[in-house]
């Protein structure tokens, strides 16, 4: 076994680099507000002008109707989510939250919430007062309030239960009125909207379900702790309140046959790719997890580089790991989920462009490689029906992309003051990949 130099708590040391992460989303934050606030004020200035124009107009016109963005904005959401990603990764390691997959799957519920949200949205059922809200960043800001009033209803059952006070249901109480509450504010404004348009009772229907899910959802404890469960069940919530506002409107619009086959397409080949994925590792995951090791993730005090310099057979720990690594990162929920969630976003777009006339893309960056597509089917002369829009390109560079997602992980070792980091960046990759295909092929199946 390698001598390894002594770190004083490592888990509460703060690289570098996450405080200059929060600082910076302090300053842009402070700008929002500067350049609102000079608005409100009636004084014209560089900052309100560029806010309205580069992104409250394009939050306005997508609310509204199908506005696109612009390379302002899309660079700019890149950058921010990049500093929450780095920043969240310090203030949930300071909260002590689990940074292990399974708060993956909890979180996994809010990537629904927002889908289904935002394909209402693209519906026309919310209200005027809340649609705008469901648009890019207002409907990551939105899920984001939901995850931490259910993280904090969490932490407050477990502070209950160390010092006595808890009782039997309390957590399925607290969920219940989690769920609730989103009903109230959601179904309100989808009634206010279409309510005598449409018939809502798979909305109701929708949050009967949820709550006996709740209620019998105990023995989820033994897989989730109480904050995990708590954001789990209050996703499931909401995901199904807005899934009944939908069915409500493919019930009054039911889609073309012809809608039907990319839904399967889209969501069924990633399914198979997550369960490849995890049949062919979960064995060595498992074998790893006897032992108290897993892939990627350091021991306690351990450095990056030193895990690289020391010899497996100066070090137990790696000469255990490394023969079965590349397996055993395939059943890592967090890896095959941000594979298969790219995978999903080249189908959905590919399908939806290609197949269907009318469509388009509306992220800069997309359509740039769209165009490239075009352009080379130009030079070599393609005009096959399912590459003449030249959305292949696209399709292939999610490709490339899902591979490189698990090469990452599998190159990566992550401390242990990093596991935050790294379950971070995986929910990124979701809201990235995962989210965006599955909007697309819900806009696609309901005609949005």
């Amino acid at each position: 076994m390698a001598t390894r130099r002594p770190v004083n708590n490592p888990l509460d040391e703060a690289h570098p680099y996450e405080r200059w992460a929060i600082n910076a989303l302090l300053a842009v934050f402070l700008l929002i507000f500067l350049g609102i606030g000079l608005e409100w004020a009636g004084m014209e200035n560089f900052l309100s002008e560029s806010l309205n124009e580069y992104f409250i107009d394009q939050i306005k016109g997508e609310s509204t109707g199908d506005s696109g963005y612009n390379n302002v904005n899309t660079l700019t959401y890149a950058v921010v989510l990049g500093l929450f990603v780095v920043a969240l990764s310090a203030w949930l390691r300071a909260l002590g939250i689990d940074p292990r997959d399974t708060t993956l799957l909890a979180l996994l519920p809010f990537i629904t919430w927002a889908v289904f949200g935002e394909v209402a949205e693209d519906a026309e059922l919310f209200g005027a007062g809340l649609a705008p809200y469901f648009v890019s960043p207002g409907i990551h800001f939105q899920a984001a309030f939901w995850v931490v009033l259910a993280g904090a209803a969490g932490i407050s059952l477990d502070r209950a239960e160390r010092e006595g006070h808890s009782q039997k249901n309390d957590l399925e109480v607290l969920a219940t009125g989690l769920i609730l509450v989103q009903f109230a504010v959601y179904a309100s404004s989808i009634s206010g909207k279409v309510g005598d348009q449409l018939s809502l009772w798979p909305m109701l229907l929708g949050i009967v379900i949820a709550i006996a899910f709740a209620w019998w959802s105990r023995e989820l404890s033994a897989l989730f702790s109480n904050v995990q469960r708590m954001v789990y069940l209050t996703g499931v919530g909401g995901s199904l309140i807005f899934f009944g506002a939908l069915a409500s409107f493919a019930i009054h619009e039911p889609p073309s046959t012809d809608r039907i086959w990319p839904l399967v397409v889209v969501i069924g080949v990633p399914s198979l790719v997550c369960y490849w994925m995890y049949s062919r590792g979960s064995s060595a995951a498992e074998e790893l997890s006897r032992q108290g090791l897993v892939a990627g993730i350091l021991t306690s005090g351990m450095t990056d580089e030193e895990y690289r310099t020391t010899p497996a057979e100066d070090f137990t720990e790696k000469a255990i790991i490394e023969p079965l690594r590349s397996r055993a990162i395939m059943a890592q929920p967090l890896v095959f989920l941000a594979v298969a969630g790219q995978i999903m976003d080249g189908l959905a777009t590919w399908i939806g462009i290609d197949g269907f006339p009318g469509l388009g893309e509306k992220h800069v960056a997309s359509q740039h490689v769209i165009n490239a597509g075009l352009w080379t089917n130009e030079k070599l002369g393609i005009e096959h029906g399912l590459l003449d829009e030249g959305v292949w390109l696209f399709a292939l560079v999610k490709f490339a992309l899902a591979g490189l997602i698990y090469y990452v992980f599998y190159s990566l070792n992550f401390e242990r003051r990093e596991q935050h980091l790294r379950l971070l960046i995986g929910v990124a990759m979701l809201v990235v990949g995962m989210a965006p295909g599955l909007r697309d092929v819900g806009r696609l199946t309901l005609g949005v």
